[in-house]
This record gives C-alpha cells, structure tokens and sequence, in this order.
C-alpha cells in the first residue's frame, strides 16, 4: 500500500477503522446496559395500553408502576427500525394484555427507566458483532496491505 497518508485508500480505511471502534464501542455499551438490566430491582406493574401502532404493526405496550410512592408510566421500547411479523406482534400483545399485571425492572438511580424484559436482547450482539467486523476489515487492510 502506498504510504502517503494523504493516499484515498488510507483516508477510506482509517474512517471506516474509526467508525468500527465507534460502533464496537455503541454495541459494548449496549451489551453492558442490557447485563445490569437483570440486577435490578422489581416492583408489580400494570398493562395499561397494549394495542397494535399504526399501519406498521409494532405492538404499543404502556404500562405503570411506582417506586417510592411515585407512579411513572413507560412504554415498552422495540429497536428502532424494527419490523416485527404479525406472529411477533400477536404474542407481545397476548404476553402483555390491556390490564394485566407484569413485573418491572426499573433503574433504582432513575426509577424512570424501567423495562418488562431484562437482559440483553436478540439483536444487542449483532451492533457490536458489525463494530468488530469493521475494526478489524480497516486494521488487516489498513496496516497489511490488501489494497493499493
């Protein structure tokens, strides 16, 4: 590979090096949040919403709870970008109906931000399996050569 740094290819790879740090970072963080989702403590909710959103058929899941004596409401958060079937949405309707009640895990330093499902999610490992592949793409290319 030519060793001007000013060279295109290293420009391409040292951006493309640098935003697969960023995202290994991203999905790390990710990861971590999802981990300390399961050491938090529970209180008895309440489904107070549980409905199809829109045309695009991702459930829209409200429910209540109080820690301390104060109530907080929160919604049951999907990734974005989510598509889910209609498989998908009939069983997160069915799991969290209109009335029911749940156990939440809420964040005791921000009793605000609380979820239904603790853990690390489906999809959490793909941010930072794409972040690795990336840092690794611009590090073998970047500093072994492959391209030039």
């Amino acid at each position: 590979m030519d060793s001007d740094p000013l060279n295109p290819y290293t420009i391409i790879l040292s951006l493309f090096l640098v935003a697969g740090l960023a995202t290994t970072a991203w999905g790390w963080k990710i990861l971590a949040r999802g981990r300390r989702t399961r050491q938090w403590p529970t209180v008895e909710g309440k489904v107070v919403h549980s409905a199809v959103k829109d045309q695009d058929s991702i459930p829209d899941i409200a429910y209540a709870y109080a820690v301390s004596g104060v109530e907080y409401r929160a919604t049951y958060q999907f990734p974005g970008g989510t598509q889910p079937s209609q498989e998908l949405t009939a069983t997160y309707l069915a799991k969290f109906p209109t009335g029911s009640k749940v156990t939440v895990h809420y964040d005791p330093n921000h009793p605000d931000q609380a979820t239904l499902e603790p853990g690390v999610g489906r999809g959490d490992w793909l941010i930072l399996m794409l972040g690795l592949f990336a840092t690794v793409f611009g590090v073998i290319f970047l500093f072994f050569g492959g391209i030039g």
